[in-house]
């Protein structure tokens, strides 16, 4: 049966009626009518993804997207089309945010495509996605407003929101021309070459969320809130009706006929020519003008001369653009005609550009009153630096000097006059006004981040006057900011002690000391640091930064969130700037902390508000999440950042929560992706090592801990090789790897512990009482303190015995193996608490305050059971009594026990009650 319909399908008379399958990667030409009310008559793909859904409801088609700052498409995968015309309606539902909905047309990929996007705000805009790289063909522009029939109010030309109002849109895309006509009425002309073919999408974008969705989002009535849509959408696009015509003659009379179906009217192009001017393409936005000038009747403003002129001028159209400034000048204006000012700089920028230098300098004459006649436009000052210019370059550096003062003095932010008028001083050879010039210039620079122009500043500075603490204090600003963190340190500290040598008649420069912290900090000097940011803040009490670096850098030496001076910096932060998202971040830190999860929610809300998306706001609020309960919403918001996880971030967080939750084969692949992105993070080799000692893969951790051993060498590294060395049964390697971390760091006290443990397990008591000695040295709290006790009493038990009264609870520990003592004799009554010997018959032991209640004729001690004189048989009793006689020498110094007699002096002191 099969084979007889395909020889049906060679009969050139049968083969039209039998239906064929075409290649969906070939370009069609075709005319297609989309219909939602049945599966057949679709195209697009349905699907529901975690950033978005597509589905057909009440006979539209619908893309909602379920997370802000998102793109997505519904995609036609049928076909393939080149030259075509695309044409429907369209809306737009941002539930209370902000989003755009549109068509995306020739895409050959998600990278690789032209979209036209119409936000619910009133705006269109068309963009080339090129390999990833997107690039605007026209920038958000207003959408013209529907034409109404004659005898109703006129539509208004102020751009209207388009929250679930139908759009109606025709897009002509030939060859690399491009047309979009919005509301019925011509929108853009624009032409491009990057794409010659590709697929249709419905796209919609959502560039902001609503701070709470609607309660009721099927709630009928409600145009933003349309009950074809699922409670987890933020925004969506719904597309009404929709039809694709790609038969080449159509196109081709479709894009003729375009002046005369839709004629562009002159308000159309003029929103359009400002958008090009908005996005610095002078020369479209110049032939949009000259279309416009070129209409029957159409009267050009002044405004648009302005434009036209400084366009002009920007593509080196001297003569054109000085012809438009001419016919404004024409026109005659006062000192409150913003642009007839601003022609008046046009025209001295096109005579200096014109190196036409006597003209530029008449112009003083001609409008330099005017200019500086108040109030003063924002044209004044670049006019003053212009003809500060001529003057220079005509040698006259007395006016050039006072013309950039006056431009100095205008702008106040921009640091090019005051270095100008500088120049001009120090060629009059007055070299104090250059120096203070120069100085007003770098900290104009310095105050936008402008380093470049700062740092060619600096040797001037310097050269003028070595001694002076300001400049030098600039220098350092400058280094500080370049990240030349040795010549940043040198720089500053000179400035201070200059400005000391000075006799203090020069007020503290708070930002200095503020700087010298933040340099101790990247040493990692956090507590010396405190109290330069600590003078910082009290200097400039109300300078948010300062406050929020102290209160930054209390919590991260200390970790304690409850503690009142952080509380206090914080606050203060806070309140003096409300807007900085990197201290609301904070924030939510330490409130996460204290353990006050709906505070960090909102802290971490205004975070996002002011910053965005970024990785240190999502991995707090995924750790907020989970301290909430929810771990798999935890990485729901590390998973919907994964495109701005450039560090590799929110992957080790992820890591981190699943390792909470013993989930490690799970958090092993979060790590393996954040060294993916990152792949020398010794903090995210470590975290996977670790993680693999959990799950007994220890070869595999120890390769990852070698590694970052490698990159970036440590304490914490090496004694994590070593414990995974003790797991391998390769004792002499970890011995090793904690010898090295001892001679990093000596004040680490794990590694001395671990290395301690070794030592004990392999009786090596030498090398065990050594590292106890370096511990004694240390201030340990908590576990270590703990160890170290054990490590101690290993040692006492290991080296030394109990000797017991054997009347009273007194007991004595001595070596196991003593030395022979010296002869020993005794002119005075040790105390009480001293041994007084052992019987030699019975081999009882006795104190002395125990024994002196039985004595002989010749007062020496008995041993009350056998009657026999005691005496010292054990050289470590002997040697007791021996040290004590020692001491107790009129004149003899004391000394501080060293090595086992520490131990034993340790042990002795808590045997008699005397120690701890």
């Amino acid at each position: 049966m099969f084979g007889f319909l395909d020889k049906l399908k060679k009969l050139p008379l049968l083969r039209k009626f039998v239906r064929q399958e075409r290649n969906p990667d070939e370009i069609v030409e075709e005319q297609w009518t989309a219909g939602f009310s049945k599966p057949n008559q679709n195209r697009f793909i349905l699907k529901d993804e975690s950033s978005h859904r597509s589905y057909v409801r009440d006979r539209e088609l619908v893309l909602g997207l379920k997370r802000a700052n998102c793109l997505a498409w519904a995609l036609d995968g049928r076909f393939r089309y080149a030259d075509q015309i695309l044409e429907g309606s369209v809306r737009v539902h941002p539930r209370g945010g902000y989003a755009a909905a549109g068509i995306t047309f020739r895409m050959i990929d998600e990278r690789t495509n032209y979209t036209l996007l119409c936000s619910s705000k009133g705006y269109f805009r068309l963009d080339v996605l090129r390999n990833g790289t997107p690039e605007a063909l026209a920038g958000w522009t207003e959408i013209p407003v529907p034409l109404l029939p004659e005898g109703e109010q006129k539509a208004k030309a102020a751009a209207a929101p388009l929250s679930g109002v139908s759009l109606p849109f025709k897009i002509i895309a030939y060859g690399p021309n491009i047309l979009v006509a919005l509301n019925h009425r011509w929108a853009a002309k624009l032409k491009d070459r990057t794409i010659p073919s590709g697929r249709v999408a419905l796209a919609c974008a959502s560039y902001e969320a609503a701070p709470v969705l609607p309660e009721s989002p099927d709630s009928p009535g409600s145009p933003d809130s349309p009950a074809l849509m699922h409670a987890d959408e933020i925004a969506g696009a719904v597309l009404e009706s929709f039809s694709v015509e790609s038969r080449p003659a159509r196109v081709e009379a479709a894009y003729s006929s375009w002046e005369q179906d839709y004629p562009p009217d002159p308000e159309s192009r003029k929103r359009l020519a400002e958008t090009f001017a908005a996005m610095g393409d002078p020369g479209r936005m110049l032939r949009l003008l000259k279309e416009n000038w070129e209409v029957p009747g159409y009267v050009r403003s002044r405004e648009e001369l302005l434009a036209a002129a400084q366009s002009a001028v920007e593509q080196g159209l001297l003569e054109e653009g000085e012809s438009y400034a001419a016919e404004i000048l024409a026109q005659g204006g006062d000192v409150a005609d913003v642009v007839y000012r601003e022609a008046v700089l046009e025209k001295a920028r096109i005579l200096y550009l014109s190196e036409r230098r006597e003209e530029l300098m008449a112009l003083d004459e001609t409008y330099g009153p005017l200019m500086r006649t108040p109030p003063v436009s924002a044209s004044t000052a670049p006019f003053m630096v212009l003809l500060g210019h001529g003057y220079f370059e005509t040698r006259q550096y007395e006016k050039a000097a006072a013309a950039y003062e006056e431009a100095a003095a205008l702008e106040s932010e921009d640091g090019l006059p005051a270095k100008n008028a500088a120049n001009a001083y120090e060629t009059l050879g007055e070299t104090r006004k250059a120096f203070a010039a120069y100085l007003s210039a770098g900290r104009r620079f310095l105050n936008r981040g402008n380093y470049a122009d700062l740092g060619s500043v600096i040797p001037r500075l310097l050269s003028l006057d070595s001694n002076s603490w300001e400049a030098h204090a600039l220098a350092g600003k400058w280094a500080f900011g370049i990240e030349d963190w040795e010549q940043a340190g040198e720089e500053l500290n000179l400035a201070e002690v200059l400005r000391k040598k000075q006799g203090g008649q020069h007020e503290t420069d708070a930002a200095v000391i503020f700087l010298q912290g933040l340099l101790l900090v990247r040493q990692e000097k956090r507590r010396e640091a405190l109290a330069y940011l600590e003078r910082a803040a009290a200097l400039e009490p109300e300078y948010g930064l300062f406050h929020f670096k102290l209160a930054e850098n209390r919590f991260l030496l200390d970790g304690d969130p409850r503690d009142p001076a952080l509380i206090k910096d914080l606050s203060a932060a806070l309140k003096f700037s409300p807007e900085d998202g990197w201290i609301a971040n904070l924030a939510g830190q330490i409130a996460l902390s204290q353990g006050d999860l709906e505070a960090a929610r909102l802290h971490l809300d205004t975070a996002a508000k002011y910053l965005g998306e970024t990785p240190a706001v999502i991995e707090n609020r995924a750790v907020n999440a989970y301290l909430c309960g929810s771990l798999d919403r935890a990485l729901e918001i590390l998973n919907a950042g994964k495109d701005c996880d450039t560090g590799g971030v929110l992957a080790n967080c992820a890591g981190n929560l699943l390792v909470r939750e013993h989930r490690y084969a799970e958090a092993d692949e979060a790590y393996r992706q954040a060294l993916s992105i990152a792949p020398r993070n010794t903090e995210y080799l470590c975290n996977r090592a670790s993680c693999l000692i959990e799950l007994g893969q220890y070869g595999e951790a120890d390769d990852a801990l070698i590694h970052a051993h490698s990159i970036h060498p440590s304490v914490q590294i090496l004694e994590l090789i070593a414990y995974v060395a003790s797991k391998k049964g390769e004792y002499a390697r970890a011995e090793t790897a904690l010898s090295s971390a001892r001679e990093l760091d000596r004040t680490s006290p794990q590694a001395l512990i671990s290395l301690g443990w070794i030592y004990a397990n392999s009786f090596r008591w030498d090398e065990l009482e050594g590292v106890l000695d370096d511990l004694d040295e240390l201030v340990l709290d908590g576990e270590p303190e703990n160890q170290y006790h054990e490590l101690n009493a290993k040692l006492e038990n290991a080296l030394t015995r109990l000797v017991h009264c054997a009347s009273c609870d007194r007991t004595w520990r001595v070596f196991k193996n003593p030395k022979p003592v010296p002869p020993l004799r005794i002119y005075t009554e040790p105390p009480d608490e001293f041994p007084a010997g052992t019987c030699p018959s019975c081999g009882r032991t006795y104190c002395i305050g125990c024994a002196k209640e039985h004595l002989d004729e010749n007062s020496r001690f008995l041993c009350p059971v056998c009657n026999k004189s005691l005496k010292f048989m054990d050289d470590g009793l002997k040697e007791i009594l021996y040290e004590w006689a020692q001491e107790s020498m009129p004149g003899k110094k004391k000394q501080k026990p060293a090595g086992k007699k520490a131990v034993l002096a340790k042990t002795r002191a808590k045997a008699s009650g005397k120690g701890t």
